[in-house]
């Protein structure tokens, strides 16, 4: 009986440590600019959090208007596990464009 209810303790204790990071990691729509050109339009990419994560609605919306930017250099980090290549796009986030690394 003591076995039970410290068994039943300890998967409580793992289960409210890993609940804040499986309720934050999310994936999310995205308008992305992928070549730094504003006469090509910008698409709608799908960015997760981590590879482990369930994909978004894709909710409805506008394209935003691209601005010229100067493409920065790529970084020489390995990507994270899960994903074969990462580059630096362009993403409108919070009203303007970021620059970010998007691995698949």
């Amino acid at each position: 009986m003591k076995l039970k209810i410290m068994e039943l303790r300890l998967i409580s204790l793992v289960l409210l440590l890993l609940a804040p990071s499986l309720s934050y990691s999310a994936c999310k729509w995205v308008w992305v600019d992928d070549d730094y050109d504003m006469t090509t339009p910008a698409v709608r990419k799908q960015v997760c959090d981590s590879t482990m994560d369930l994909p978004a609605l894709k909710d409805p919306s506008l394209r935003p208007l691209q601005k010229p930017q100067i493409k920065p250099m790529e970084s020489l980090d390995l990507p994270p596990l899960g994903t074969s290549s990462c580059r630096t796009q362009s993403v409108f986030e919070n009203g303007r464009w970021v620059n970010k690394r998007i691995c698949n």
